[in-house]
C-alpha cells in the first residue's frame, strides 16, 4: 500500500502544476455557469409554481410542480455533462503521466473536448450517469460536510434529516453507490482510454477489479484520508491565525461575529480546493491500480520519483504554507471588512439578520456610515427609510420632519437636495441620497428600503424602483411600505423586485395576495403557525425589533426568515454562536492581557 501511494504521488505530481491550472479554470468557468443555470431555473421554477420564497413547508408541493421537475432534469443532465468533460480532461493528463510525459493546460482541455466527443460518436450516454455516482462517492466526505455544515443546505438538512425513513434512504444511498463504483471504477479509463463502447468497458472494469478490488479501494481510502488531514490542518490553522488578527484589530462587541463569518468562509474555500483535490487524488491512485493491473507488473510505472526529489524542499515549502495561511486569513478579514456578510444564491436559509436603519448603534441612522458598520457587523441586510425631496431626489430619513435627527424644524417635502445636503444628521454624517446608499451597497449588503407613506399622488414607488433596476440591484433590494398601493405599483414597474407588506397587527390571509413576497411583523405577533401558513403559500416572515437573547432565541424556534435588530453582531453570535470559535477568543483575549 505505501508503495502504491507513493506512486500516486509521482504520478499526480508529474504534471499537477497544469492539472491545478486546469481544474482551477475550469471550475471557476463551469461552476459560475452551473451557479447561473441553477439560479434561473430556481426563478423560474418558483414562478411557475407561484412562490416567492422556498421552505421546507412548501418543497413537496414546489418539487413536484412540472416547471420545477424539468428544471431539475436540465440541471442534472448539465452538471453530469460537466462532470464527464472534467474527467475527460484529468485522464489525459494522467494518460501522459503514465509514460512520463508533462503536458500543458491547453492540452488537457483539448484531451477532454476529444474524449467527449468521441463518446458522443459513440453514443456512450451511459457515462453521465457514471460520472454522478463517481462524482458522488469520491466528493462524499466534502458533500456531507456541505449540506450538514453551510448554508442553506444545513438548513434543508436539518428538517430533511428529521424524516426517519429519508435518513435511512440516504444511508441505503450511499451505500449502493459504493457498491456501484467497485466494478465500475475503471469503465472511463477502458472506454477514454481503450476506446471500447460502453458495454465493452464495464465489461473490461469488472475483468480488472475481479478479487482486486479491496486493494484499490484501500488506495482510495489512503489518499482521501490524508485530504481530509491536510484540509483539517490547513482549516484550524487559518482559524487560529484568524482569531488572533480578530482579537488584536476588531472591536469586541463584532469579534464573535466576525470569526463565526472568517470561518464559514473559510470551510466553503477549503471544501471548494478539497472537492478538486479529491477529483485529481482518486482518479491518480486509480491510473496508478489501472496501470498496474492492465500492464501486469511489478515495478514502479514511474521512475524519477518526485517524492524523494521534494524531500529537500522542505524549509522552503514550510516557509510557502505559513505565507498562504496568513495571506488566507489576512484576506478574509480584508474581504469581511469591505463587503461584508454576502447573499446567499439560494432563498431558502435559516433566519437572516436586518441591521435596522443600517447600524444605529453604532452610527447615525439612516447614514452611510451606519451602512459601513452594518457590512462590518455581518448583516445580511440592511433596513433603511426613503423619502423624497420637494425636487423629488429619494434620500434616506425616517421622520418626515428632521428635527429629531438634524435639530432643524422643517419637512423634507419642503427642502431642495441641495439644502438637504447642508444638513448635519449627527457625528458629521449627512442625508444621504438613495443612490448614493446603493453605489456603496452593492456587491456588499443586501438592502431592504421601506417607503414612507407620502400619499396617494407621490412617485416614490415608480422611482425607487426606477433607480434599483439602473444599478442592476434587483436581486440584492427589497421594498417594504405599510401603504399596499405602493407595493401594488412597485411590482407593477417591475415585477422581479420582491415587496413586503409591513404590518402592526396579523389578521385575515392577506399574504395570499400576489404583490406580497413575504410580510414584515412586530415580533410579538409572530407565531409559528402565522410562519407555517406564510411558508406554506411561499412567502417569508420577517420580524421587528429583535435585541434581546431571549426574543433572538424565540423568533429562531417560531421560524422568522428575517430578523430586524438594532445590533446585528450580537444577533450573529446569539444565533450562530460555536463553542470553539467563543473559547478561542477568550482563551486568546486572556492571554493577550
Amino acid at each position: 500500500m505505501k508503495q502504491w501511494i507513493r506512486q500516486t504521488d509521482e504520478v499526480v505530481k508529474r504534471n499537477l502544476r497544469q492539472l491545478a491550472v486546469f481544474e482551477i479554470l475550469y471550475r471557476l468557468a463551469a461552476g459560475t455557469f452551473y451557479i447561473r443555470l441553477a439560479g434561473s431555473l430556481l426563478r423560474f421554477s418558483l414562478r411557475m409554481a407561484g412562490y416567492s420564497y422556498l421552505t421546507m413547508s412548501n418543497l413537496r408541493a414546489f418539487l413536484l410542480c412540472p416547471a420545477s421537475i424539468l428544471s431539475l432534469i436540465l440541471l442534472l443532465l448539465t452538471g453530469m455533462a460537466l462532470m464527464v468533460f472534467e474527467i475527460g480532461g484529468l485522464l489525459t493528463a494522467y494518460q501522459a503521466s503514465a509514460y512520463s510525459r508533462r503536458v500543458d493546460a491547453l492540452e488537457i482541455f483539448r484531451g477532454a473536448c476529444l474524449k467527449c466527443f468521441e463518446e458522443w460518436k459513440k453514443g456512450s450516454w451511459q457515462l453521465l450517469f457514471l460520472a454522478l455516482a463517481d462524482y458522488l462517492m469520491m466528493n462524499g466526505l466534502f458533500l456531507f460536510r456541505v449540506i450538514t455544515r453551510i448554508r442553506p443546505f444545513d438548513f434543508i438538512m436539518s428538517e430533511i434529516l428529521h424524516t426517519s425513513w429519508i435518513k435511512w434512504g440516504l444511508l441505503i444511498l450511499a451505500a449502493g453507490l459504493v457498491l456501484l463504483g467497485i466494478p465500475c471504477m475503471f469503465v472511463f479509463f477502458a472506454c477514454m482510454v481503450e476506446q471500447k463502447y460502453f458495454r465493452d468497458g464495464l465489461r473490461r472494469s469488472m475483468a480488472l477489479t475481479a478479487g482486486r478490488w479491496p486493494a484499490a479501494l484501500g488506495l482510495l481510502l489512503a489518499v482521501n484520508g490524508l485530504l481530509a488531514g491536510g484540509l483539517i490542518f490547513l482549516y484550524i490553522a487559518i482559524i487560529g491565525i484568524s482569531a488572533i488578527l480578530v482579537t488584536i484589530s476588531v472591536d469586541s462587541y463584532a469579534a464573535m461575529a466576525v470569526l463565526l463569518e472568517v470561518g464559514r468562509r473559510a470551510e466553503v474555500i477549503l471544501l471548494c480546493i478539497g472537492s478538486a483535490g479529491a477529483g485529481i487524488l482518486d482518479l491518480g491512485a486509480l491510473t496508478v491500480v489501472y496501470y498496474r493491473l492492465e500492464r501486469n507488473e511489478k515495478q514502479d510505472p514511474l521512475k524519477n520519483s518526485s517524492l524523494t526529489q521534494g524531500l529537500h524542499k522542505r524549509p522552503r515549502s514550510l516557509l510557502a504554507l505559513t505565507g498562504i495561511l496568513l495571506g488566507t486569513s489576512v484576506f478574509l478579514l480584508f474581504d469581511l471588512a469591505y463587503n461584508g456578510s454576502q447573499a446567499d444564491v439560494l432563498p431558502l436559509h435559516g433566519p437572516e439578520i436586518t441591521a435596522h436603519r443600517g447600524s444605529s448603534l453604532r452610527a447615525p441612522e439612516n447614514t452611510l456610515r451606519a451602512l459601513e458598520a452594518a457590512i462590518r457587523e455581518m448583516a445580511d441586510f440592511a433596513e433603511i427609510d426613503v423619502q423624497l425631496t420637494a425636487d423629488g431626489v429619494i434620500v434616506l430619513c425616517h421622520d418626515r420632519n428632521v428635527r429629531r435627527v438634524t435639530g432643524v424644524d422643517k419637512r423634507l417635502e419642503d427642502m431642495t437636495w441641495q439644502q438637504v445636503q447642508e444638513l448635519d444628521a449627527g457625528d458629521g454624517q449627512g442625508i444621504p441620497s438613495l443612490e448614493q446608499a446603493l453605489e456603496l451597497a452593492k456587491g456588499r449588503i443586501r438592502l431592504n428600503i421601506e417607503l414612507k407613506n407620502l400619499g396617494n399622488d407621490s412617485g416614490l414607488p415608480e422611482q425607487t424602483a426606477a433607480l434599483i433596476k439602473e444599478h442592476d440591484m434587483e436581486e440584492q433590494c427589497v421594498i417594504t411600505s405599510v401603504k399596499p398601493e405602493y407595493l401594488q405599483r412597485v411590482k407593477a414597474a417591475d415585477p422581479d423586485i420582491r415587496t413586503g407588506y409591513i404590518l402592526a397587527a396579523a389578521y385575515g390571509r392577506f399574504y395570499e395576495q400576489d404583490w406580497i413576497d413575504f410580510i414584515s411583523l412586530r415580533s410579538s405577533l409572530a407565531t409559528r403557525r402565522l410562519a407555517d401558513e406564510l411558508h406554506e403559500n411561499g412567502k417569508a416572515l420577517h420580524v421587528w425589533t429583535v435585541n434581546s437573547r431571549r426574543e433572538l432565541e424565540q423568533m429562531k424556534a417560531v421560524g422568522a426568515d428575517n430578523i430586524i435588530t438594532d445590533d446585528p453582531a450580537r444577533a450573529r453570535e446569539i444565533l450562530y454562536e460555536e463553542d470553539t470559535a467563543r473559547n478561542l477568543l477568550e482563551y486568546l483575549r486572556a492571554v493577550l492581557r
